[in-house]
């Protein structure tokens, strides 16, 4: 049974009452490395609160607040200090938000079983060129073109009001940030069939733009970012705009993406946020087909920010290019974002690795969301090295001809495998 929002919340509230600390004497430090200054040290099941996640850390790092002799103090803490975390993270992905494989369901839904993969088994009458065009505009969608997309689809709608081509029309509308014109491409393809999915999805979009204040908007060479200017101050936005221009610039130099339409940015205070999405408290970031970024009120930009923008931007690119694995896909970012492996997470692989404890790169494709903390970190430590290895092996030529080529991934990651032990 699906879970109601109010049912969500209130399982999140329960577990952020019973995340603790381990162990006695937990360093709680102003920043997420080893040798930031000490702020505390914390006694084991002091009762914390979960502020937010710091996006692309190999070391999944958390702000939180704690009570200590009758005050708050606010720190850092590394996800191996905290205890209740994995329930923490369960709870949060049962109050998820939207996703495009949601909004993919809906919409094959409104023309049958898996209708784009399989035009035979549709219960409607569309003729063959329709059924083309769908199958188009969605990999335009997915190719981060929703404007070209709309327009395929504007001349089949004319010749036939068809609840399919509604549905990826609103499909469409949604990934270039217009949900007041995807709901209403939704809610005439749901009066033409019934489609509880789409309901159910109509009903959530419209949550999130209840809940979203962000309409200033700043335009850059190949973004589009939309913000609140009452928690972004102007300048951090234009800021934002530039890393993104720029990381995606630098980005594509290396991979071969192409933004042909601005990639949309949406940048929020950290409460509407987490209204908007229904997202854990912590949550430090999202790619959705749109960049996702919470944010301090007042935050100013600081190379942690530009580190955050930089991480998404590169799921950005990637996306663009077709469909990557999940350890690539995290792998990239955090090395195209800066990120480097520390010598204790390399340590930890290669001993791992020797005692035959390591998965296989192949069994980290998808569904991280399933692994607890201990396993992410490792996740995201294993991605990062095998991305490593494999500009190292491969050279940026190499890995640029494996973006044109996907079919070589299988081939290469065995061959990663053996070069990293597993």
């Amino acid at each position: 049974m699906a879970r109601s929002y109010a049912q969500s919340m209130g399982l999140l509230l329960a577990l952020l009452l019973a995340v603790s600390v381990k162990e006695d004497n937990t360093a709680l430090r102003s920043g997420c490395s080893g040798d930031a200054p000490l702020v505390a040290s914390l006694p084991a099941g002091t009762p914390l609160q979960l502020r937010f996640a710091l996006s692309g850390e190999s070391v999944p790092c958390y702000k939180i607040a704690a009570q200590l002799g009758g005050r708050q103090i606010d720190g850092y803490l590394p996800a191996a200090a905290i205890e209740g975390l994995d329930s923490f993270d369960k709870g949060r992905r049962d109050a998820s938000w939207v996703t495009t494989s949601e909004v993919l369901t809906a919409v094959r839904n409104a023309s049958g079983l898996d209708a784009l993969k399989a035009p035979s088994g549709l219960r409607i009458s569309l003729p063959a060129s329709a059924k083309v065009v769908l199958a188009q505009a969605e990999q335009l969608i997915n190719a981060n073109q929703p404007g070209k997309a709309l327009e395929m689809l504007a001349p089949e709608m004319q010749k036939r009001r068809d609840p399919s081509l509604l549905a990826m029309a609103g499909f469409a509308a949604w990934r270039a940030d217009d949900a007041k014109q995807a709901l209403e491409y939704w809610r005439t393809s749901l009066d033409l069939a019934p489609n509880p999915d789409l309901e159910s999805l109509i009903k959530r979009v419209e949550k999130e733009r209840s809940s979203d204040q962000s309409g200033d908007k700043l335009y850059g060479m190949r973004v589009v970012l939309r913000y609140d200017s009452a928690t972004v101050p102007t300048d951090t936005a234009r800021a934002m705009v530039g890393v993104v221009d720029s990381t995606f610039a630098r980005v594509s130099q290396q991979l071969g993406c192409n933004a042909e339409e601005k990639i949309v940015t949406i940048i929020q205070s950290r409460d509407a946020y987490q209204k908007a999405t229904n997202a854990a408290e912590w949550s430090g970031g999202a790619y959705d087909g749109r960049i996702h970024v919470p944010v301090m009120n007042g935050q100013q930009m600081d190379a942690r920010q530009e580190q955050v923008l930089a991480h998404e931007t590169t799921h950005a690119c990637l996306a663009m290019l077709g469909e990557w694995p999940s350890w690539l896909h995290e792998g990239m970012a955090q090395r195209l974002s800066g990120q480097t492996l520390a010598p204790q997470s390399r340590s930890e692989l290669e001993q791992l690795a020797k005692a035959g404890q390591l998965p296989k790169l192949e069994s980290l494709r998808q569904g991280w969301s399933g692994l607890d903390a201990q396993h992410a970190r490792l996740a995201y430590s294993l991605a990062l090295e095998a991305v490593d290895a494999l500009f190292e092996n491969f050279g940026n030529d190499g890995v640029r001809n494996l973006m044109r080529n996907p079919e070589r991934l299988t081939v290469i990651s065995a061959e990663l495998d053996k070069r990293l032990g597993l």
